[in-house]
């Protein structure tokens, strides 16, 4: 390490160089190495670069715009949309309530076509339930005529003649019915 001092001495004359200031030569040539450059960047770079910011913000100018028009359109677009979407739900209930509507016409008109098919069969049951009511007390007043009989001719032990019979069978049903 002290060779390389003693050389670095040697060539600055003799004298011991201070390692925290340059030479003013140096210093001379930086600073004009420096002007030269400064003014060159002021001339043509500076420009150049402050043409390109200015491009750059307008271009993020222009994108901002752009993005709320962007943004403006699709709340436009939303609201279409909404509308229609309202639009659509309206006109499904109104079909839906169209459809019951309908259905419920269809049910009455098919009520209105069965009942009078439905009184028929009933008034048919009724008659039929007449008519097997008049059969069975028909049935019933032979039976009972027949046995009515039968009994009259074992307590009188006598024969009685058929117009008698049916006489004292009908008076003694009215009887029994009262």
């Amino acid at each position: 390490m002290n060779s390389i001092g003693l050389l670095a001495a040697a060539d600055a004359g003799g004298k011991a160089s201070n390692p925290i200031l340059p030479v003013w030569n140096e210093i001379i040539w930086g600073g004009a190495a420096f002007a030269i450059l400064f003014i060159v960047m002021a001339k043509f770079a500076y420009p150049a670069i402050q043409k390109v910011m200015d491009a750059r913000s307008e271009k993020i100018q222009s994108d901002l715009d752009a993005a709320d028009s962007a943004r403006s359109d699709a709340e436009s677009l939303r609201g279409e949309y909404d509308a229609k979407l309202a639009e659509a739900q309206a006109e499904a209930a109104r079909i839906i309530e169209a459809a019951r509507s309908d259905a419920e016409q269809v049910r009455q008109d098919r009520i209105a076509a069965i009942e009078p098919e439905i009184a028929e069969k009933r008034a048919q049951a009724e008659a039929d339930i007449e008519a097997a009511k008049d059969r069975a007390l028909t049935d019933l007043r032979a039976q009972v005529t027949s046995l009515a009989v039968g009994a009259a001719e074992q307590v009188v032990r006598s024969s009685l003649d058929e117009a008698a019979h049916a006489r004292l069978v009908d008076d003694y049903i009215e009887s029994v019915g009262n």
